[in-house]
């Protein structure tokens, strides 16, 4: 992995704000595509023939394998470009503009860099600022290197030849000695972590969750937004913990209440086979072996489950806790 150096520039050094950075680089500053591609090729029509323009752009395959890519334009006429520097036609160029579709890392070249693909960054900018000291010919003028903003896929040629050239190099092999950048080695991280826990919850999950047909990992379960009293029944039943039969007897708890009101034992599934719970709404269509998993094995279910269980009021009226004092 890439090696970032935090103290490369002190916390003293004057840094562009961000917002002279975005009008440095022409950002779209809301503007809609199409008025940012108007923009530019008005820019296009105003930067001199001699100049050299420089779209670069990246591409990502559906494999996740990345790459980029690099054209070079001058008097409309296309190049490759490897090292602008010492292209022929340097000498006869008073600018070297750099166009790119990603506004982040526009912003982020020729201002200071302490985050990911620092080297790169820093190399740019020591390049940039060998450019004025470019061999040219003497009537050519020492001139800069720019950066501009371009709208992606709106139909500038620079740009989606640069396109072109992105996809065919994410088609490339990458080299195993290539190290991977911050950005790139989190992200594949965050990955890889989402992927083992996957793996490692479908092997170590509770039996009683494999029974249920649990075997996806989220992060942020769509159930967390029922109200808090339905979602404990829930997880209450999945987890087979709580006012159920079986669990009293388990912790010898002898003053549970172990029978609902229809006489039958109380039990995780017992919403389903409750004879007053039929009579007081209709039963959950299909055969138990699908519905049970279903009503607390998804989120889907969840949802239907908490609305039946909230116009039902089982757990208040039909299986309380107790059962109501006689009066």
């Amino acid at each position: 992995m890439e090696k970032i150096n935090p103290l490369l520039h002190p916390p003293w050094s004057t840094k562009e704000p961000r917002e002279a950075a975005l009008r440095r680089v022409g950002a779209p500053s809301g503007r809609i595509r199409e008025e940012a591609a108007d923009n530019f090729q008005i820019l296009l029509q105003s930067i001199p023939n001699n100049d050299i323009i420089i779209y670069s752009d990246e591409s990502k395959l559906e494999n996740g394998q990345t790459g980029g890519g690099y054209v070079g334009f001058q008097a409309g006429s296309q190049f490759l470009l490897k090292a602008a520097m010492t292209h022929s036609t340097a000498q006869c160029s008073p600018n070297l503009w750099i166009c790119l579709d990603n506004l982040e890392v526009a912003i982020q070249l020729l201002s200071l860099s302490i985050g990911s693909s620092q080297a790169v960054f820093e190399s740019f900018n020591t390049l940039a600022a060998t450019w004025p000291s470019r061999r040219r010919l003497l009537q050519i003028e020492s001139g800069a290197v720019r950066i501009r903003w371009v709208p992606g896929h709106a139909n500038i040629p620079g740009n989606e030849a640069a396109d072109c050239a992105a996809k065919e190099g994410a088609g490339k092999t990458v080299p195993t000695s290539h190290p991977w950048s911050y950005t790139a080695f989190k992200r594949h991280t965050k990955s890889q972590a989402a992927s083992r826990a996957q793996t490692y919850w479908q092997s170590a999950a509770p039996q009683a969750y494999q029974d249920l047909e649990i075997t996806t990992f989220s992060r942020c379960p769509l159930e967390l937004q029922l109200p808090r009293h339905i979602l404990g029944r829930i997880l209450a039943a999945r987890t087979k913990h709580r006012d159920f039969a079986d669990y009293h007897e388990r912790f010898n708890h002898t003053d549970a209440h172990l029978t609902c009101r229809c006489g039958a034992r109380k039990s995780p599934i017992h919403f389903i086979f409750c004879q007053i719970a039929k009579r007081k709404a209709p039963r959950f269509p299909g055969h138990p072996s699908e519905v049970i998993p279903f009503l607390l094995g998804t989120p889907k279910g969840a949802t239907k489950l908490a609305k039946w269980l909230t116009e039902t009021r089982f757990f208040e009226d039909i299986c309380p806790r107790r059962p109501p004092l006689s009066t």
